[in-house]
């Protein structure tokens, strides 16, 4: 005989929780109140919250699980301050980054613990996939570094471990109750959700006409190289998303596309791929955020800062927004393409 399952508290908007309170014989605005403690406040204990009675605070308890995660590694970079997690939901395990800068605090989090795809330069691709997260196992990495830190959240970046786009409906969800207005109310704008391509994933995101941005994690712009470095290539190519895009730009708002370029020495920059990706992020209005490989896979490795420098200048010479993002969390294993739920020191 199988236990109902309860349903998780911090992944249920305040309409919804409203309504199985109501359906219970509560008052709708207990649902505000409690929607507060958890989303505001990061509160997960109910005896604190204070102004529920016992009774109710009760019948929250039998009815609804509550989070349930455990922080089991955290390193701290003594260079940029950046800090990184290692949560772990009932066996998942991810990691989760903190990265602190003058004008705000942004943090990346993962949707997956590991990844469904295999980026050949990314350590994520590398370890067992055990599966994608729900939208409270999301916020709970969200609400679990606030709770640390005395600073305000201001950024939330969908780029750490797995594709959300193979995670779509909770990935949503979560950037949605970060956002709501009587949670913590993170403007839109600073909610970032990254994708490889997943087009089906694009499409929704589109015609659903969501406010938060899009980062498409491009990394190369012609089709042999985008397969050599990226299996979803072989789903959906580049160009077909890339075309899809460029139909619907005008149902987008006019900084909520960003292309993600990983510059791997060797490869993928070289002055035809600076040319041909000037041509696509000029065709999108899209912003290129350029980052330098991190990894070592493959025989692969970051380019020397000087052609860094040049193919950035390629880029900016031919008016597109381009912005070197260097590699903040390098030292402890937490830039892009590093996370691999690893409980180290």
């Amino acid at each position: 005989m199988s236990i109902e399952k309860k349903p998780e508290i911090l992944s249920l908007s305040e309409d919804e929780l409203a309504a199985l309170l109501i359906a219970d014989g509560h008052k709708k605005f207990r649902a505000q109140q409690v929607f507060q403690w958890l989303h505001l406040k990061q509160v997960f204990d109910v005896r604190k919250m204070t102004n529920l009675k016992g009774d109710f605070q009760d019948y929250l308890t039998e009815k609804f699980a509550f989070p349930d995660f455990r922080i089991l590694n955290e390193v701290k970079s003594p260079s940029d301050q950046t800090a990184k997690y290692l949560f772990d939901f009932a066996g998942k395990q991810v990691e989760s980054v903190w990265l602190p800068y003058e004008n705000r605090q942004s943090i990346c989090i993962s949707v997956q613990s590991g990844c469904s795809l295999d980026c050949s330069f990314c350590a994520t691709g590398k370890i067992a996939f055990k599966g994608n997260l729900t939208a409270a196992q999301i916020l709970s990495q969200v609400y679990g570094m606030q709770q640390i830190y005395d600073r305000r959240i201001t950024n939330v970046v969908f780029m750490g471990m797995g594709e959300p786009f193979y995670n779509y409906d909770n990935a949503i969800r979560a950037a949605d109750l970060i956002a709501h207005q009587h949670g913590m109310n993170i403007s839109r704008r600073r909610i970032t959700l990254s994708t490889s391509g997943v087009l089906p994933g694009i499409k929704r995101f589109i015609e659903e006409k969501q406010p938060y941005r899009l980062a498409l994690s491009l990394h190369a712009v012609f089709s042999d190289k985008r397969r050599e470095i990226m299996d979803i290539e072989e789903k959906f190519s580049f160009e077909e998303v890339l075309e899809y895009l460029r139909e619907h730009r005008g149902e987008m708002q006019q900084g909520q596309l960003m292309f993600e370029y990983i510059m791997i020495d060797g490869i993928n920059i070289y002055p035809d791929d600076a040319r041909e990706l000037a041509r696509w992020a000029k065709l999108l209005r899209a912003k290129v955020n350029l980052i330098p490989m991190n990894t070592e896979f493959n025989g692969m490795h970051r380019p020397s800062e000087e052609k860094i420098y040049d193919f950035w200048r390629q880029l900016v010479e031919r008016d597109v927004v381009a912005v070197n993002r260097k590699s903040p969390a390098k030292d402890i294993q937490g830039a892009c393409g590093m996370l691999a739920g690893r409980n180290h020191a």
